[in-house]
């Protein structure tokens, strides 16, 4: 195994660096972006409909929203629990609550269609 001092440099674009590792400058950039988006959904945010789904096999514990309410982004939807811990499903983006298929109480297998946002 062998070792090597390791040198960063800022360059003037922003999120690149230069990376000197030995003798050898390598140029690297960050992506710090964050993907608040769940895989569970349909299309690309802010296209079409947003179909949340369960995570995994539950019971509902709460449903948060009703029918025909304004929802923002990450807010929490419905509750499931799912092996003793209860987890918030929210939503992905704003909309509005055009279905709600599931009711307090119900169980539900993954992929569980829960709500429909628009």
């Amino acid at each position: 195994m062998s070792s090597h001092e390791v040198s960063i440099i800022p360059e003037p674009v922003k999120d690149r660096f230069a990376v000197q590792v030995g003798s050898a400058p390598v140029m690297v950039s960050l992506n710090g972006g964050r993907r608040w988006g769940r895989k569970d959904t349909e299309g690309q945010p802010g296209s079409g409909p947003q179909r949340i789904v369960a995570s995994m096999s539950g019971k509902v514990v709460r449903v948060l929203v009703q029918a025909g309410q304004a929802v923002h982004a990450r807010q929490p939807l419905v509750v499931i629990e799912a092996m003793k811990m209860e987890n918030e499903l929210g939503a992905t983006r704003a909309g509005t609550v055009a279905e709600i298929k599931v009711s307090d109480g119900q169980s539900v297998d993954a992929g569980a269609l829960l709500v429909v946002i628009v």
